[in-house]
């Protein structure tokens, strides 16, 4: 359970803690608040507002970078391409952004506004899927660990599906000996090799309550793909794809992601799903997360935002004069 740090407390994502960071608890309120009203897909929302404070607060984050960029939402979001991971690049990969430390707090603040920062917990009780969405295995074990934490508190689903691939492994990001060193588990040799092969391990040595390792549980093994004269490993949109032809029935379906990832996965899970009702839960990013994965993952959010876009309002939304 997260624990809120005391009243006044100026933390950032980033620092060593029991979790990403401890977070002010009034500042997650409104933080997931404001995430819930820009993101919200009901019919009585104004989406034009949602863009237009979308646009104020992307100005802000890109005017505090001095990064140059004309005026309107659409360009702002060809401009924040300029943090995409490059073609075959992994997060882990991502140089470091040197930067002073007040202005560190305050590109985060503007972090927190867009929802990429704080710890979301789902919004009912009773869902058909859990989408686990695949990552380091690290990153896998902490979804999972959420998940099961969730459980524990009342939520249910009826599958659980981990949206994985066949990504080989890297030593220096999966670390399966580190997860493996403490198991009580036998007849681990050989370690896996791909994401899907971890991910079945670690459906196994994950401690949880044993009615959920019950449930029917599948394992999207969605291939790579040859691209530009390399091997590209899936993305969350392939595993999606490799997963609808199996032809499962549109339900209530609840991802499970972690910041600041969480609200890029929603996005491709809504537009992947059709017919399905989705909901996001989000555990608090990884200690070692740093501003550029930060940064890749609004880019990776932004890009696949746009084509959601009303032509006809907020992709003509000019910020005010004088604050480009």
């Amino acid at each position: 359970m997260l624990v809120p740090a005391p009243s006044g407390t100026k933390t950032m994502p980033g620092r060593k803690s029991r979790f990403n960071y401890r977070f002010n608890y009034q500042r997650f309120l409104v933080g997931t608040l404001m995430y819930l009203s820009m993101l919200s897909q009901a019919d009585t929302v104004d989406p034009v507002q949602h863009y237009k404070a979308l646009t104020l607060t992307l100005d802000e984050l890109l005017t505090e970078l001095r990064i140059s960029h004309a005026p309107t939402l659409e360009s702002m979001i060809d401009t924040s391409q300029i943090w995409r991971r490059k073609p075959g690049q992994e997060r882990w990969e991502l140089p470091g952004l040197d930067i002073s430390t007040n202005k560190r707090y305050r590109v985060f603040d503007l972090l927190e506004k867009l929802g990429l920062t704080s710890p979301i917990a789902p919004l009912t009780k009773q869902y058909d899927y859990a989408l686990l969405l695949g990552a380091t295995a690290p990153g896998m074990k902490r979804r999972l660990d959420y998940l099961a934490d969730w459980w524990r508190q009342g939520v249910r689903f009826k599958r659980l599906i981990f949206l994985v691939g066949q990504r080989p492994l890297t030593p220096g990001a999966d670390y399966l000996d580190i997860l493996t060193r403490k198991s009580d588990k036998k007849n681990l040799d050989p370690l896996p090799f791909t994401e899907t092969e971890a991910a079945t391990m670690l459906h196994q040595l994950v401690p949880m309550p044993e009615a959920m390792r019950a449930l029917p549980v599948e394992f999207i093994d969605t291939p790579r793909n040859w691209r530009s004269g390399f091997w590209h490993r899936p993305n969350t949109r392939d595993t999606l794809k490799h997963w609808v032809k199996s032809g499962p029935l549109p339900g209530a379906a609840l991802v499970i992601s972690e910041q600041p990832h969480g609200v890029y996965q929603k996005e491709v899970v809504r537009q992947e799903l059709p017919g399905f009702a989705i909901d996001l839960a989000a555990g608090p990013a990884d200690p070692a997360t740093t501003l550029p994965i930060y940064l890749d993952a609004l880019a990776l959010w932004l890009y696949n935002l746009k084509p959601v876009i009303p032509q006809s309002g907020p992709s003509k939304t000019m910020i005010p004069p004088g604050r480009h």
